[in-house]
């Protein structure tokens, strides 16, 4: 078993458990490195399905019905993008079927970052808001969610990841993605920056 212990800006730690190796302890405070030349924090996130979930509020806390999760799926597969959103859930759909401990990045820039994308498998520009300043990453099938303290606003991210075709033949853990936010004005379609050529050519759908 392993355990993730995470603290927010006041403190206070949140625990989960899981199936690998040791205890990690991750200091989860992005208000506290923002402003630094990488602002950022990093931490394990857990894929399963072929998907994580992203979102600030569940769509569901009001509406245990919602199918969100649906909708987002839909909208990732039907777009050609693999990053679908529904009611402010991001649902990124990864290759990877089963990653316990895949490593995210997630970055709070003042603005729109300078572009990267030779050095990803997959890009894509959407929007995603954390209004109460926490971002929670949850892989599909009613896995526990994980926390990252955010500051609050509204955001444009940019959602990139790689090792994928490694991924899409069997190799395990190599994928690892990335999360980069700024602050938005008026709401943005999402779009698609690059394409990871193996949902193009059919070597996995």
């Amino acid at each position: 078993m392993y355990c993730i212990r995470m603290r927010n800006m006041e403190g206070r730690r949140f625990s989960r458990s899981g199936n690998a190796g040791d205890c990690i302890e991750l200091r989860q405070d992005l208000l506290a490195v923002r402003d630094s030349k990488r602002p950022g924090v990093s931490l394990p996130v857990e894929i399963n399905h072929g998907q994580v979930y992203i979102y600030g509020e569940p769509p569901w806390a009001d509406d245990p019905g919602n199918n969100a999760v649906l909708r987002a799926l839909d909208d990732a597969r039907q777009s050609g993008r693999f990053v679908g959103e529904s009611d402010g859930l991001v649902d990124l759909v990864s290759p990877a079927q089963w990653n316990s401990h895949a490593p995210m990045r997630v970055e709070a820039w003042p603005h729109e970052p300078p572009p990267d994308d030779d050095q990803w498998d997959h890009v894509v520009d959407i929007d995603l808001d954390a209004p109460n300043g926490r971002l929670w990453f949850e892989g599909s099938g009613g896995r526990d969610p994980i926390p990252c303290d955010v500051p609050p606003g509204a955001y444009r991210a940019r959602v990139s990841g790689r090792g994928y075709t490694e991924a899409a033949a069997g190799t395990e853990g190599v994928d690892s993605y990335r999360l980069r936010l700024w602050p938005r004005g008026q709401k943005t379609p999402p779009r698609g920056r690059k394409v990871w050529h193996g949902w193009q050519d059919g070597t996995i759908n």
